[in-house]
């Protein structure tokens, strides 16, 4: 059995609440004070409306998942100066967004859940682990400084399959380079369009992770 796993949400989440980073880190490359809330807010609507990135050959997939989040990011904090009634040179904005990019680099930026590793520790018994992830090449890096890396056989994004979940692309991506078919496999996220109807979509049998009411615990029971 093909055991594939989302990353954010699903094994780990940020550390600290996004609004209140961004918020710190605009206020210390520009000096001025934004509400946390606000930030998390236009993040969130922000993120829910951004279209996939453009994908292709000429330009490495990483590198377009840089240029989508400068250009989201950008847009968060438009919408946030905008709400209230600051404004802020480019350069300083360009410069706040490359700092926020390097610290989601950092695996102290990251934290799993509680059952993550008692999870995977139970899971690699019955199958072989994979993360199927909407990430680019930090999420490799992260993983492994978290400790977990080693459980998985490998680590697919978004960037490595050109597709972002929940294209039927990256999943046919992932079965095809772990060499397993849809009706050997189990696909568990947090995301009911992208991970629970993508992965469906595929042929694989999928859980939607819902915190609280279900964790990763309830999903080693589906695939038992």
């Amino acid at each position: 059995m093909l055991i594939l796993l989302d990353s954010s949400f699903t094994l780990i989440k940020p550390s600290q609440p996004v609004g209140l980073v961004y918020a710190q880190y605009l206020e210390a490359s520009t000096n001025l004070n934004v509400d946390p809330a606000t930030m998390e807010a236009a993040f969130r609507s922000s993120f829910a409306r951004a279209p996939s990135p453009t994908y292709s050959f000429e330009n490495s997939g990483h590198d377009t998942e840089v240029s989508w989040w400068r250009s989201l990011v950008l847009q968060i904090f438009s919408e946030t100066l905008q709400k209230s009634s600051l404004s802020a040179p480019a350069p300083e904005l360009e410069a706040c967004f490359d700092s926020l990019f390097n610290h989601y680099a950092q695996p102290t930026s990251w934290a799993l859940y509680p059952e993550t590793v008692s999870f995977l520790k139970a899971a690699s018994e019955i199958g072989t682990l994979a993360v199927v992830s909407n990430f680019d090449d930090r999420l490799a890096p992260i993983l492994n400084g978290l400790g977990i890396g080693s459980s998985f056989k490998d680590v697919i994004t978004s960037a490595d399959a050109l597709a972002r979940k929940p294209d039927q692309k990256i999943f046919d991506f992932a079965l095809k380079r772990l060499n397993f078919r849809a009706e050997e496999t189990c696909f568990c996220g947090d995301s009911y369009e992208a991970d629970y109807l993508g992965a469906s979509s595929a042929g694989i049998r999928s859980f939607h992770l819902k915190r609280p009411a279900n964790t990763l615990i309830d999903f080693l029971e589906f695939c038992r």
